[in-house]
């Protein structure tokens, strides 16, 4: 019998999808009865993923029952290896789920888990208390923003872990660990958050309600955090209000020029920028949606003029179309990303209803109003493409124009 489902577990095909990670996850059911010939028929014959996860499930209970025998035992166990490499990323995640809080989970198997995709290592990353450190940090390189996020939830979240999800992780995944009070988090790693996405409230006003937070740190957050947030901290912290004034004025502006210094270039230096960048094939949609961004208008019209291979004014025409049309145009021909799409849409949109294209709003104001749209609206999103676009803002460094423009020199 146990060879025959060894066998079966190794080699069926499956199609079932489930949902791994929300509330439907495969539930563990109460089994009591054991194995038998039909369970195995029924295996053999039905080589559909329900079948199999069913079968799992009821072969995990008999394993945390103790009613199987040393060679059974062993055997079950080889059976439960083969389904957590199922060829069927439904089965194996059925498994993550069936046994991230079971006795039968080995440290061989959770590490082969959490290696696999974000949909079946998330249970083990979450749940799992005595995965290793090193283990943890590996995956955390891997920069899956699920897995991270999922590491990020731990009941207990190591320094050197929490350091490493702040580098690498995106807003999200850094908010959900700063809020997590398991979370250990040192100074530096405080200091490097508000490097990073200090500028955004949500994360500032976590960062302000850190127990470890550190008085240099305080008169960083002074300017971003919410107002009640930032006359908790001047409260406890004792600062003078004019002091807070003066660290809240200084403190925006330093922000914003770190996360998005503007280049401020000509209408004909912008066009001889992009033209050289295209040449080097530098002229990516990061860039360009990094200049949109940073209100570097003139760039972000010759970037995609350069890449559309049409003229700048007509690209301006098409990027300041009030509708979904004009852009949705301009981006196609410039080969921009079809997911990449609304994210460049809610920026336009940002500079047109602040009216920072026809000059009525100031470069500084627009950054904050296009930053808060973007992360408000897209910091959860699934998609890969528009996640590493907006890391891109926070993480990526400026053009160097001196570079760019050798004419100069």
């Amino acid at each position: 019998m146990w060879s025959a489902m060894t066998a079966a577990a190794k080699t069926d095909p499956a199609t079932m999808p489930p949902a791994p990670g929300d509330v439907e996850a495969p539930p563990r059911p109460i089994i009591r009865a054991r194995l038998t010939s039909s369970d195995v028929d029924r295996l053999l014959r039905q080589p559909g993923a329900e079948s199999r996860i069913g079968t799992m499930a009821k072969l995990v209970t008999e394993m945390e029952e103790g009613s199987l025998t040393t060679t059974e035992q062993r055997l079950a166990l080889e059976v439960l290896h083969a389904f957590a490499s199922d060829a069927e990323m439904e089965v194996r995640a059925a498994v993550a789920w069936q046994i991230h809080n079971s006795p039968v989970l080995t440290a061989d198997m959770a590490e082969r888990l959490v290696r696999d995709v974000a949909q079946v290592a998330v249970p083990i990353l979450k749940y799992v208390e005595w995965l290793p450190e090193q283990l943890l940090l590996e995956v955390v390189a891997e920069r899956d923003s699920q897995k991270q996020l999922a590491i990020a939830g731990r009941r207990t979240v190591s320094a050197a872990v929490s350091a490493a999800l702040v580098e690498t992780g995106n807003v999200v995944t850094v908010m959900h660990l700063l809020r997590n009070r398991g979370a250990a988090v040192k100074a530096a790693t405080l200091g490097r958050a508000a490097e990073r996405f200090g500028q955004f409230r949500n994360i500032a006003d976590s960062i302000a309600a850190r127990p470890d937070i550190t008085l240099s740190i305080v008169e960083r957050m002074i300017a971003l955090v919410s107002e009640d947030v930032r006359e908790q901290l001047i409260r406890d912290h004792g600062i003078e209000p004019a002091l807070a004034q003066r660290l809240a004025q200084g403190g925006r502006e330093a922000a914003t020029l770190r996360l998005l210094q503007p280049l401020l270039l000509s209408r004909q230096d912008a066009e001889m920028v992009a033209k050289h960048l295209r040449r080097q094939g530098r002229l990516t949609p990061q860039v360009l949606f990094r200049a949109l961004c940073a209100g570097d208008l003139e760039l972000f019209v010759a970037g995609m003029a350069a890449r559309a291979n049409i003229t700048p004014q007509a690209a301006a025409i098409l990027a300041w179309d009030d509708g979904i049309l004009g852009l949705h145009c301009l981006m196609d021909a410039a080969t921009i990303p079809p997911a990449l799409l609304s994210p460049f849409r809610a920026a336009q949109q940002v500079a047109l209803d602040s009216d920072y294209v026809s000059g009525g709003c100031g470069r500084e104001r627009f950054q904050v109003l296009v930053l808060e749209t973007l992360f408000d609206r897209f910091a959860g999103t699934a998609e890969r493409e528009v996640d590493e676009l907006l890391m891109q803002i926070a993480d990526q460094p400026g053009l160097d124009i001196n570079a760019l423009l050798p004419m100069r020199a």
